[in-house]
């Protein structure tokens, strides 16, 4: 399932790579023309280049929400849920073999015949 979301947010990148350049192309074009003079077509392309990033941008929020909604409607831990469990079971790990070591420290000054 993520490699299909990963698919999708790539796709809308590229496309918006795609879409800056033909903006390019095309201005250039007119500017060729003469239809727009240099400054113009300038002016035009970084102008169409600044909404484009903000579409990014505004894709990219919506993208990460539709993730986060889905993840939790499947109910599948997140990076930070898993790293903070991994740090649990660490931690118990030391605690039992702490006590697994104490259990034996006793147990061999107890030795077989002092009890």
């Amino acid at each position: 399932m993520m490699e299909l979301f990963k698919k999708g947010f790539f796709t809308g990148l590229g496309l918006v790579v795609i879409t800056a350049e033909e903006i390019e192309k095309k201005v250039n074009s007119l500017v060729e023309k003469g239809k727009l003079t240099t400054e113009e077509g300038e002016n035009l392309v970084q102008d169409l280049i600044n909404k484009t990033e903000k579409q990014q941008h505004e894709f990219q929020e919506w993208f990460s929400g539709s993730i986060r909604k889905t993840m939790d409607s499947l109910d599948i831990a997140g990076r930070t849920q898993v790293e903070d469990l991994e740090a649990r079971v660490s931690s118990l790990e030391d605690r039992v073999s702490t006590l697994e070591s104490l259990k034996m420290d006793e147990g061999k000054k107890a030795g077989p015949g002092n009890s």
